[in-house]
């Protein structure tokens, strides 16, 4: 069984507490310039984090070199969090701080925020009518339904944040949970992209293993995410987090055998979570409890028993998140299914066009935005500027709807050129479903995690998510999250395919490497130009 070097990652989580502890005061988690027994603990935590490895490895006078054989990424993996905390400290004035207010709520026993209508909103027949509620002060995209205020997107932060809070008495903004969020997307895809070298391309080098760790973690629109902590925002980075971070858990579960049924317990945790904080991430989360579920099938078929033994720690917390989910939905507006979508106080008139906000009339226009809608170059700092998507229709049928809108968005042709190299997978993928040699086996074992199952499993995490946007009647760029982590390493997979083929050739193999660094180089940029630009956009979001 092979082990994924981890050390790097333990010492960066143990960086992240330690600083945290250190600073707390200047990144609002503690307004007491002292060291209270938060602190403290979080300092201990911190230490005992970054000396974990050698705690683990204490009989032995060396560490093992596979295990401390990603040490070399360490610098990466600072570097890059160390610009996450830049842009969110820049941007940290723009915040919310929603989840903290429902946290509040649910320590005091309530599941609406503690937010008080105005009278006058209560007193219109239709207050769901932008028109009828102007000059009345409403907090915009909360759902209001008998008299309170609700939120629509999910609980699941706010649970976390209402338990971090009884611990440690800090307060929790939009801002240090979207950091959060995204330092964990960013960590589960080291994670796993060390785990894919590892297994299945030991001939990369670790150089080329460090330009493709910075663009999982640079590429847009991961820093315009940082650039606007709102919940909108940490909505997204949280219920993406929870489900790369659940992938992971999976793939490193099933990697090996005997798998993990713990490693299969957190994957199952984690999705459940992702569900609960972004409903629509239902679709991939059942997409990939599925593939677990074919891999299991598969492997245990012939044992009734044991496939009931493996299958029960990844079902149970799936289980018991969707009970969860069904009674908070229920508790609050009598369905089991009714998030307050429904209830949504939003600029558009949301209720009258209930029909038209997911339409097939939609995909042609949002095709154009998220792939192809361009930036504009200007002769100031940064030099490159979003525009709104286009609103107007690309094509005479079919006739899209008034209520179809756009914010501003770039085209992923556009900001993250090195995405290329997803078609590579994608492409080989096909040509062996529908190839003459579709039967023949792959050298590594059939019953674990293969390659062609971590393919697939990352194609159907891609697609359900941009399927499900290309019919929604909004356009904006924080959304491409929902599909980019996955889209992202899918093409790191392209790109050392792609490598590996030209190794016998070393022109082509030179040729082919430089490009690729080009567009990665490009993208990351890009991708960070676009997102300084947005303190002279925001009348676009």
């Amino acid at each position: 069984m092979q082990k994924t070097p981890t050390i790097s990652i333990f010492l960066t989580v143990g960086i992240l507490i330690l600083g945290l502890a250190i600073f707390a005061k200047q990144f609002g988690f503690d307004p007491n310039p002292g060291w209270g027994k938060g602190r403290i603990a979080l300092l201990i935590v911190g230490l005992l984090v970054v000396f974990m490895p050698w705690m683990v490895n204490k009989r032995s006078t060396v560490l093992n070199r596979k295990a401390q054989g990603d040490l070399f990424a360490l610098p990466s993996l600072l570097a890059v969090l160390g610009i996450y905390l830049a842009f969110i400290s820049i941007s940290y004035e723009f915040t919310s701080s929603y989840y903290s207010l429902l946290a509040t709520s649910f320590k005091n026993g309530e599941l609406a925020l503690p937010l008080k209508p105005d009278p006058a909103l209560l007193e219109l027949p239709n207050p769901y009518d932008p028109a009828a509620r102007q000059g009345i002060k409403v907090p915009v995209d909360i759902s209001l339904y008998n008299g309170k205020f609700y939120l629509y997107w999910g609980p699941a932060p706010s649970l976390l944040v209402a338990i971090f809070q009884s611990f440690l008495s800090m307060k929790v903004s939009e801002a240090q949970l979207l950091f959060i969020f995204m330092s964990g997307i960013f960590l589960s895809q080291f994670l796993l992209i060390m785990n894919l070298r590892e297994r299945f391309f030991p001939e990369i080098p670790k150089w080329l293993v460090l330009p493709s760790i910075f663009f999982a973690g640079l590429a847009n629109p991961t820093l315009w995410l940082l650039s606007q902590p709102k919940i909108y925002e940490t909505a997204i980075a949280g219920a993406q987090f929870f489900f790369i971070a659940g992938f992971t858990s999976a793939v490193l579960s099933l990697g090996h055998q005997p798998f993990s049924r713990w490693g299969l317990a957190l994957a199952g945790v984690f999705w459940a979570l992702a569900v609960g904080t972004r409903s629509i991430m239902v679709f991939p989360v059942g997409f990939m409890t599925f593939m677990v579920l074919y891999l299991l099938f598969k492997t245990y078929s012939r044992s009734f028993f044991r496939l009931v033994a493996e299958v029960i720690p990844l079902g149970l917390p799936l289980f018991i998140g969707a009970l969860g989910f069904c009674w908070y939905n229920w508790a609050r507006f009598g369905s089991f299914f009714e998030t307050g979508f429904t209830y949504q106080l939003a600029a558009p008139y949301l209720q009258k066009h209930i029909n038209e906000l997911f339409l097939p009339s939609y995909i042609f226009q949002n095709l154009y935005n998220y792939l192809l809608n361009p930036f504009i170059i200007k002769q100031s700092f940064p030099f490159l500027y979003p525009i709104r998507g286009r609103i107007e229709e690309i094509l005479s049928w079919p006739i899209l709807p008034e209520l179809y809108t756009a914010q501003a968005i770039t085209g992923l042709l556009c900001t993250t050129p090195f995405l290329v190299f997803a078609i590579l997978p994608a492409a080989r993928y096909v040509k062996e479903l529908f190839g003459k040699h579709r039967a023949q086996k792959f050298s590594e074992n059939s019953n674990t995690a293969s390659l062609r199952w971590i393919i697939t499993s990352l194609l159907g995490s891609f697609a359900l998510p941009f399927i499900s946007l290309l019919v929604f009647f909004w356009a904006a760029m924080r959304y491409a999250e929902d599909f980019i982590p996955a889209l992202t390493l899918l093409s790191i997979i392209g790109f050392w395919q792609g490598y590996q083929a030209t190794l016998q050739n070393s022109s082509k193999g030179k040729m082919y490497t430089a490009v690729g660094l080009l567009l990665a180089g490009l993208s990351i940029l890009v991708g960070a130009l676009l997102a300084l630009s947005i303190y002279s956009t925001r009348g676009l979001f």
